[in-house]
């Protein structure tokens, strides 16, 4: 498949932005169960993270819808089965195996700040409890249950192919309206009045749906070149529209826990709301803005896309690591995040050239490359 440069922007861009999200979240105010490391935090990443989340996982999922798309016009079933199971699949249940029971583990090591956790015993105890919590649990998938629910949209595609490959929505306006009411009925369900990611193998419907629905936008997205042309000319606003609803929609967040208010119910479909119009403008705004760009292609474009799989799998054991390595320094919180994301960034990238990309692992994720030799 020949490359769409200005998708493998968005792509790395997406990435890039989940690294930042992954780098914020504990210096956070607000607390994240979910993380191992709270250290402290400024309003400043609560503001960042919560805009961030609003798109990022939205616009990855719409990315391979449209990538989807091509493929099913352009290969056999079986060829993309074979080729699904091989990049998807494989890397989800290794990951499930290898990599998840140490993330598990990263809630043990947390409570050994500075390097006291490099000690044998502690590793070993930290580890087979990363295996208890996650038999207790249904097995969390963490950061690959993107992978997760992939499959499982892969699947449903398959079989109501014919049925979806017949939608044809010409009007951004139209389709943001329909979506937005199937993602506010979700979101209804939700246990917050956010997305929240799926935590273990037990797939959540209102999740699901909402999510599914990107995955379908993206093939809508290839399948009608009006609507594409659509979201490109209205880019701008719906992007400016986005920011502004984004952080707007941040204030109802504040009376998440006030149940007893007389008008909670109408404040929570506030930020339902609020947060539904501001994941769909900024997802179609970032994606109408990316083609107006005209990005041209590089070398160097090539290889981040081409490590941005090994990127997304690798980043969060490496991030939570580095940070909580840090909570024993005295230093500006800012400091800690540039130390989190760059450092993570950077050791990710490392391993990816000399542990991934001329590897069986680099031919699992993406193809086979062959390390050129030098002459002099």
């Amino acid at each position: 498949m020949s490359r769409i440069v200005y998708i493998d922007y968005l792509r790395n861009f997406a990435n890039i932005t989940r690294c930042l999200i992954h780098a914020s979240v504990p210096y956070m105010v607000t607390i994240a169960p979910i993380w191992p490391v709270d250290d402290n935090g400024i309003w400043f990443f609560d503001f960042t993270v919560f805009v961030s989340h609003l798109f990022v996982m939205e616009l990855f999922f719409m990315i391979s819808g449209f990538i989807f798309a091509i493929n099913l016009r352009k290969h056999t079933i079986g060829t993309i089965i074979k080729n699904r199971f091989n990049r998807i699949v494989i890397p989800f249940v290794l990951g499930l195996i290898i990599i998840i029971p140490i993330v598990l583990s990263l809630f043990s090591l947390s409570n050994h700040i500075g390097f006291t956790f490099l000690d044998k015993d502690i590793l070993k105890q930290s580890y087979i409890n990363g295996w208890n919590k996650g038999f207790d649990n249904f097995f969390p998938t963490a950061h690959l249950w993107f992978l997760y629910y992939l499959i499982i949209f892969y699947i449903i595609t398959l079989l109501l192919k014919k049925l979806i490959f017949k939608i044809r929505v010409n009007s951004i306006f139209i389709l943001v309206f329909i979506s937005i009411l199937i993602s506010a009925i979700s979101m209804f369900f939700m246990k917050r009045w956010v997305v929240d990611n799926p935590l273990t193998l037990v797939p959540e419907i209102p999740t699901l749906v909402h999510y599914y629905l990107f995955f379908i936008l993206g093939i809508l997205a290839n399948n009608t070149p009006l609507l594409m042309n659509d979201i490109k000319q209205k880019s701008k606003y719906l992007l400016r529209g986005g920011l502004f609803l984004g952080l707007v929609a941040i204030v109802p967040q504040l009376w998440f826990e006030n149940s007893e208010l007389e008008y909670y119910l109408l404040i929570k479909l506030a930020a339902i709301f609020l947060s539904c119009f501001a994941i769909y403008f900024l997802v179609f705004g970032l994606w109408g803005y990316f083609i107006r760009l005209k990005l041209k292609d590089s070398k160097v474009l090539r290889y981040v896309t081409d490590s941005s799989y090994w990127v997304y799998i690798s980043n969060t054991p490496i991030v939570v690591i580095i940070q909580i390595i840090l909570i024993a320094y005295d230093i500006p919180v800012f400091l800690k995040f540039m130390i989190s994301f760059f450092g993570a960034f950077t050791i990710s990238m490392f391993f990816y050239e000399y542990c991934v990309r001329y590897t069986i692992v680099g031919r699992i994720l993406n193809k086979s490359r062959k390390r050129k030799k030098k002459t002099y």
